[in-house]
């Protein structure tokens, strides 16, 4: 494709995304760029990128389309949000969603909070992770919460509790410093024991752990001696893979590759305080057949998450991107990452470590795919329908008497949940009437199929029983397969999956892996729309709250609602602040009033 002048001139200097195109109108590619005019102008030049899939997007790409940010990190999520929904085929990453969390201790309060966090881009912040198992960072966070006493609560809630503290500190997962002041010399003590854990120093934790395991069994409490002691171990045998020696190496991610025909299997092993905690999992099948600039693509776009920030990343030796990576890490803001490719020494073991463990997970990959292709082929045939359902979408309705009604669907991929692909619906049918509600709501989704992220799928699923199926047939028409999932009765043994045109539940009774699946979405969607209808119902509240207490105008309730959740959350915000939000001092002192009166 030839870039035109006059296009040049119409490409803002501003940060965004940018969006390549073929000829049927499909995207190809995504990127993020600080300066739009001259990123997208670099594709065009003579001397620019050599690397091989610049080749051959740009063969493809037949027009480009671009959108400006305000900022950087603006760009950088509008880039995570339109791969995750658009799918471009030389986007390879960000297409999944997997995602890793750390735990955070936010230094520069008062009295700092633990959380936990998906970026560590917070200068003010120490972090330890990331995380790829949940169980694990969960256990970790609240062991550091049950020996230190450290608050986890926002700032808001801790106001809150300035009188009185909250069931935290009488179940000893906190030591109350909102209503105790006196603690303050304890708990920044406690914050500095946490961040030589965080460095790696794990003596003075072990000893904490075993005095509250010994003081727990003498006083006959032996759950929680039976907590300290799982946790004793955990902390004691901390290598999640082999151990190794890691001396001197304190905060460093571990690259292991490993290439199984066209599929790719990077492992990550994040090593913190001389200890492996846990592992990234990125496999991909190969579109493009470049296997190599796949996996610098990989491990680019892993890091342009900023869910891990190591100080040193270790490169196996057949890494042929170093610099290209090297740049990357810079225009993410991880300039202060060390690159090294290891060709000999020590650290040669720790990438060995890393790419055997590539070659065990690849295997297991392999084989859990056969599996789940077989178990999809299986329902195809139980279902008697016409394609594997690799695609499931599931639809339930959510509401209260008919108030605040929405529904969600939830979309499964090969067996899995696909998040970047769920959609909430704010219902429009009045009345409590979930029969009208599934019939709109699927509705509403058949007529967007072909749309980009509305793909067609393999099998709609609704919760509901024959009544639910039989409202919405009419409306699939032949276009996809449907069907319906109702809960056993007491005197059944398994759930019931409904067809069109039949009587009688499918028969399942043999293949319980199989309706585990449908299961699954069928559970899913329901947990995805009640924590929605949770939402509005929660945000309708405060709206009527709001539209009771006198002169606040539109435009101050809509930023308000935007950003707090209830009007506790208003009241402990300091008066400074909510002035800038344009609230004036009478409207403050209604708001206070309405409080105080119990309103």
């Amino acid at each position: 494709m030839d870039l035109e002048k006059n296009k040049i001139s119409t490409i803002p200097d501003d940060p965004g995304i940018y969006i390549f195109k073929n000829k049927e109108n499909e995207i190809l590619y995504v990127g993020k760029a600080k300066n739009l005019k001259k990123r997208i102008k670099s594709y065009f030049s003579k001397s620019r990128d050599s690397r091989m899939n610049i080749d051959f997007l740009m063969k493809e790409t037949e027009s480009f389309d671009f959108i400006s940010t305000k900022t950087e990190d603006d760009a950088l999520t509008l880039e995570n949000d339109t791969i995750k929904k658009r799918q471009p085929k030389y986007n390879v990453l960000l297409k999944d969603d997997k995602t890793y969390a750390s735990i955070r201790i936010e230094i520069q309060k008062d009295y700092p909070r633990i959380s936990m966090a998906r970026k560590c881009n917070d200068k003010n912040s120490i972090y330890l992770g990331p995380f790829k198992s949940s169980d694990k960072l969960y256990k970790t966070k609240r062991l550091l919460q049950k020996i230190f006493g450290i608050r986890n609560c926002t700032d808001n809630k801790f106001n809150m509790h300035r009188k009185r503290a909250c069931i935290y500190k009488d179940i000893g997962m906190c030591i109350g410093p909102c209503d105790d002041h006196s603690l303050n010399k304890i708990y920044s003590k406690n914050i500095s024991l946490i961040k030589d854990i965080f460095k790696g120093k794990v003596g003075e934790l072990k000893k904490q752990i075993n005095e509250k395991m010994n003081l727990m069994s003498r006083e006959e409490r032996f759950e929680e001696a039976a907590f300290y002691r799982d946790q004793l171990n955990l902390v004691s045998n901390p290598h999640f893979f082999e151990a190794i020696s890691t001396r001197g190496l304190k905060n460093t991610d571990i690259i292991g590759l490993y290439v199984l025909g066209n599929k790719i299997q990077i492992i990550i092993l994040f090593l913190r305080g001389g200890c492996i905690i846990d592992k990234a999992d990125l496999y991909v099948e190969s579109k493009t057949n470049q296997i190599n600039i796949e996996i610098y693509q990989l491990i680019s776009q892993f890091y342009s998450q900023k869910t891990s920030a190591p100080k040193t990343i270790l490169l196996p030796p057949t890494f042929p991107y170093v610099e290209e990576l090297k740049k990357d890490l810079f225009s993410f803001s991880l300039s202060n990452t060390k690159i090294e490719v290891v060709q000999r020494g020590r650290n040669i073991k720790l990438i060995d470590l890393a790419i055997k463990n590539a070659q065990n997970q690849i295997k297991r990959n392999v084989e859990l795919e056969k599996e789940i292709n077989l178990r999809l082929n299986k329902i195809k045939e139980i279902m008697d329908l016409k394609n594997t359902p690799k695609r499931i979408e599931c639809f339930d309705i959510s509401n209260l008497q008919g108030t605040n009604s929405v529904a969600s669907m939830i979309t499964f991929i090969n067996g899995k949940p696909q998040k970047s692909l769920y959609r909430k619906f704010k219902i429009l049918t009045k009345g409590p009437n979930d029969y009208a509600m599934m019939e709109e709501v699927v509705s509403r989704r058949l007529n967007r199929i072909g749309e980009p992220g509305w793909e067609k799928p393999d099998l709609i699923l609704i919760d509901g029983g024959k009544g639910h199926l039989n409202r919405v047939l009419k409306l699939a028409k032949g276009i996809v397969n449907i069907a319906s999932i109702a809960k056993p009765t007491k005197s059944e043994q398994i759930d019931k999956i409904y067809l069109p045109n039949k009587k009688k539940p499918v028969n399942f009774n043999k293949y319980g892996e199989e309706l585990r699946i449908l299961i699954n979405a069928r559970d899913e969607a329901h947990r995805f729309a009640v924590q929605f209808h949770k939402s509005k119902r929660k945000q309708s509240m405060f709206v009527s709250d709001l539209d009771n207490i006198y002169g606040i105008g539109k435009k101050t309730k809509n930023k308000l609602i935007k950003k707090f959740g209830d009007i506790n959350s208003i009241i402990n915000t300091p008066e400074s602040e909510l002035r800038k939000l344009g609230l004036s001092r009478k409207v403050i002192d209604n708001l206070k009033s309405r409080i105080n009166n119990g309103q």
